[in-house]
């Protein structure tokens, strides 16, 4: 993994785009378990800052994931799958706004046999 040395783009974004390059050349793969910040820094020659901040836009992304004490994880092949997950969690909010709305109406029609 190295950085793109004609790129004009903020430092983090590079490392986050040669993270990203890794993944897509099968440098780095699902499940992959990323050198520790330290490391990767020294290798890319940055500061553990902007590793840090590489790996936090990843994770917004839904490329990485980390787990406290253990590291940072390659957790999907790009952003489809988050696209995918995203889609499971609009059905899932309207599942339960259909399932709200059916509630109320019981309860309004409950509270209107008692009166």
């Amino acid at each position: 993994m190295k950085l793109d040395d004609s790129s004009t783009s903020a430092p983090y974004i590079q490392v986050a785009d040669a993270i990203r390059a890794a993944t897509s050349t099968g440098e780095l793969n699902v499940g992959d378990r990323l050198p520790s910040g330290p490391k990767l820094a020294k290798q890319l020659g940055v500061s553990t800052m902007t590793v840090r901040r590489a790996i936090e836009l990843l994770q917004r992304e839904g490329l990485l994931r980390s787990t406290q004490g253990v590291g940072v994880f390659v957790s999907t092949s790009g952003p489809a799958q988050a696209g995918d997950e995203l889609a499971d969690l609009r059905k899932s909010v309207g599942d339960l706004e259909r399932r709200l709305a059916a509630v109320e109406q019981l309860l309004q029609s409950d509270e209107a046999t008692r009166t």
